[in-house]
């Protein structure tokens, strides 16, 4: 009787530090909106890792806070990195004047935006869903300190 009291308490004790040690490094993201589709809709989960140093990587999909108190979350791709300078021509998306290959979205010709140097210690987001209006959509500079997740993986919800 011991013993498997014993083995209960181990494994209790396992999985109670298992699931503290996951929350610490991984936490999931339920996403509200279309403004990543395709990549994401409404309902989808994401499982995102946890930033205490953002280190920008274009391409990523991150969850970020604003300033505000209390803060509001968002979830949007990284487009353009510090020292580089974005623009939008027609609907391309140009960063130091080349365009950025973007096969997980379309064009949207109506969409235009000067050409918008990133400074230091931030980064240029934007959602995947070019149908909306540019200002449904692109939610520009971002602070790297803001980012509180980048996504390592996600499922389409069952709707």
């Amino acid at each position: 009787m011991k013993s498997r009291t014993k083995i209960l308490l181990s494994v209790y004790t396992a999985f109670t530090v298992l699931s503290l040690a996951i929350s610490l490094f991984v936490r999931p993201h339920i996403v509200f909106g279309e403004s990543m589709a395709p990549t994401l809709h409404t309902w989808d989960i994401c499982l995102m890792r946890v930033e205490r140093h953002y280190e920008p990587q274009r391409g990523d999909i991150v969850a970020f806070r604003t300033a505000d108190d209390p803060p509001l979350y968002f979830v949007k791709r990284v487009i353009a990195l510090p020292g580089e300078t974005i623009a939008i021509k027609s609907g391309v998306v140009l960063v130091n004047d080349q365009p950025l290959p973007e096969p997980y979205t379309s064009i949207n010709p109506n969409w235009q935006l000067e050409a918008t140097p990133v400074p230091a210690g931030k980064i240029f987001v934007i959602g995947d869903n070019r149908d909306f209006t540019r200002d449904e959509v692109v939610h520009g500079l971002v602070a790297t300190r803001l980012v509180t997740a980048h996504m390592l993986w996600h499922t389409k919800s069952r709707r």
